[in-house]
Formats: C-alpha cells, sequence, structure tokens
C-alpha cells in the first residue's frame, strides 16, 4: 500500500507530481482523499476500522474511504465502496458535501497526512444484516447510530450512546462514545447534512 502512487499538491492545490504514498505522508504533501456517508431514514451507517490499521485501528470512520489514486478522478473513488463495502453505486446517486481540508499533525515517525477530502453521501434503506459482502480484512464490521445520537457525538458529546453492530454474522446493542469517532474537522457540520440526505426534517 505504501507503493501505491498518488497526486501531490501543494498549500495553494498546485499539482507538484506523483509519488508513492509513503513518501507523500513523509513530506507532509496534501493529497486527495473519497470519503462516503450511507445514511438510512433512521440512522448514519460507519465502519469499523480494522484492529490491525496502522492509523486509528478499531475507530468508527466514514462508511467507505480512501486515497485517490495518481491520474483518478473523483467519481472514481466510488471504487472504495465496493471494495470495503461490497456494493456498488451510480455517481450520480451521491450527493456531494463539499471538499474538506484535513491535515493530521505528524506522527511518532515523522508521517503527517494532508488531505484534501471530496465528501459524498448516498441514502440506502437496506438492513443492516445484509450487509454481508464487506471487505472482513479492511473492516472489523459496520454500526448504525440514530442521527441525533450520531449529532451529538460529532459535536463533541462524550457519550455513550446506543448503537446497533453488524460484524457479519449477526446484530447486536452496543454502546458507542465519542471517542471512538475517527477526529475529522467537518463532523459537526456533516450530522446536519446527512439527515438532510436521509429525508429527516431539520431540527429546531
Amino acid at each position: 500500500m505504501d507503493d501505491e502512487l498518488l497526486d501531490a499538491f501543494d498549500e495553494r492545490g498546485c499539482h507538484i507530481g506523483i509519488k508513492r504514498r509513503a513518501d507523500v505522508h513523509r513530506d507532509g504533501d496534501w493529497h486527495l482523499a473519497f470519503h462516503l456517508w450511507v445514511v438510512r431514514a433512521d440512522g448514519v451507517l460507519l465502519q469499523r476500522r480494522a484492529a490491525t490499521k496502522a492509523s486509528w485501528p478499531g475507530r468508527l470512520d466514514a462508511s467507505a474511504a480512501g486515497h485517490l489514486l495518481a491520474g483518478e478522478a473523483v467519481r472514481d473513488g466510488l471504487r472504495e465502496a465496493e471494495e470495503e463495502l461490497g456494493v456498488a453505486y451510480a455517481f450520480g446517486d451521491l450527493e456531494p458535501l463539499g471538499v474538506h481540508r484535513v491535515a493530521d499533525e505528524a506522527d511518532q515517525e515523522g508521517r503527517a497526512n494532508r488531505e484534501l477530502q471530496h465528501v459524498f453521501a448516498v441514502r440506502d434503506e437496506r438492513a443492516l444484516e445484509t450487509w454481508t459482502a464487506f471487505d472482513r480484512v479492511e473492516v472489523d464490521g459496520l454500526v448504525l447510530i440514530a442521527h441525533a445520537d450520531f449529532a451529538a457525538l460529532a459535536g463533541g458529546a462524550p457519550g455513550p450512546i446506543p448503537a446497533s453492530a453488524w460484524d457479519g454474522e449477526r446484530v447486536a446493542a452496543i454502546e458507542v462514545t465519542g471517542d471512538e469517532l475517527v477526529p475529522t474537522p467537518y463532523l459537526g457540520a456533516l450530522a446536519t447534512d446527512l439527515a438532510r440526505v436521509a429525508g429527516q426534517p431539520p431540527q429546531q
């Protein structure tokens, strides 16, 4: 994975070349990412990152997310949904939710992550237990959180809040805390958009 080739950008968004993923993170270059949030009328579907992941192991993240490879268009990011969740969506069915600049501080090994995240949402009402084709190596399972509860966690509430977890074999009632979410600056504002895409009336 460190040998994947990515388009690298400077602070102004100018393309500065194509580099190995490992080198992009070593040098702190900006690069492109695709984030897809799957919503239902009753909640937001998050993936639980595999415990073996190098970054944010075991944390709750966007339904599907990943880097755009060198030369890929934004719409090509939909392969992440196929690879991680085992589902295919048409790009026209996605609701664009903006491009967000997200920069993580350098880790203990000096690697920095600076992403231009192209964020989308899609409504999908399928039952939790029908998500049987998710990648068991990359994803430990899926978690469904009610819209109001997701908004609370995204806004900084510590929790715990009730949720439903699916590990590919059974659905279980669990509790989720705010520190289980992958830190993402735009989450607070995102919750309102996700509820809208899911057909929920705006909160008063």
